[in-house]
């Protein structure tokens, strides 16, 4: 018995009384229409239960996808470790007004682009301080997952450290979820900003390494030449920082200025 002619049964006494049958004919569903006694509107009890079914699965997808877009800004925006000012960055307010910044600004646009397509690697921008590295890596993760609808988001390696060392439990909790591993909330893109500016110890090494061992699709912002990295980092972590990548995905900032020292220049 159908899930419609068992919920029929079961309410059969109460449309004896409020319904009465027609002579009019569903031809989708080959049956009499009834007519309900107090308005005298006409209709198919099966086309009315499927109307009322298709509403509220619609009404319940509607709700999904508005709690997930909730999620996926949450992760965005709150859940990141940034600087605050760089919740309003994108590719538009990036202050390309010098050659240089404007090669910085296409190349990390062009890898956006091929994020979005598919691609599965990470991604190695090089730089001073104040160069804009920070600011392109979240443009481009905020354009990717508004894109892609993916879960996203950007971690300061210093303040993940901080954070981590004031309560240790959470250690587990940002390993399986940065990493990839938490199936409810798989954050697909991420960056790493600012690696190398931490104080590097085994423990911090060993941190850093959790994160990397099992996923792609990370954005790492630094001020070390791969060179560096490999000698303060060793080759198992230099390995997992250099996954999938390939000498177009190393990238040296064309622009030297810190443009913070400038604000006041």
């Amino acid at each position: 018995m159908s899930e419609f002619e068992s919920m029929k049964e079961a309410m059969q006494p109460i449309l004896d009384a409020q319904t009465e049958q027609t002579e009019e004919w569903c031809e989708k569903h080959q049956r009499p229409k009834v007519r309900v006694k107090k308005t005298g509107t006409v209709l198919c009890l099966k086309c009315g239960y499927e109307e009322r079914r298709e509403f509220e699965e619609q009404k319940a997808q509607a709700s999904y996808k508005r709690n997930e877009e909730r999620k996926r800004l949450y992760y965005l925006e709150d859940f990141s470790m940034m600087d605050s000012e760089l919740k309003l960055a994108t590719f538009d307010n990036f202050k390309a007004d010098t050659p240089e910044k404007q090669a910085d600004l296409d190349f990390v646009k062009q890898e956006a682009r091929s994020y979005i397509k598919g691609a599965q690697n990470n991604l190695v921008l090089v730089g001073g301080v104040g160069v804009g590295k920070s600011h392109l890596a979240y443009s481009a993760i905020k354009a990717i997952s508004d894109y892609t609808k993916e879960l996203a988001t950007v971690i300061n390696v210093v303040d993940l450290i901080a954070k981590v060392k004031e309560d240790f439990s959470l250690e587990a909790h940002y390993t399986t979820l940065l990493s990839g591993q938490d199936k409810n909330n798989e954050i697909k893109y991420l960056v790493l900003d600012d690696l190398g500016t931490e104080k590097t110890s085994e423990w911090s090494s060993n941190l850093i390494y959790s994160i990397l061992n099992k996923r792609t699709n990370t954005i790492i912002t630094t001020n070390l030449t791969p060179d560096e990295i490999q000698r303060r980092y060793g080759k198992r972590i230099f390995s997992r920082i250099f996954k999938g990548v390939g000498k177009e995905h190393v990238y040296q900032f064309k622009n030297k200025t810190d443009e913070r020292v400038n604000l006041w220049a």
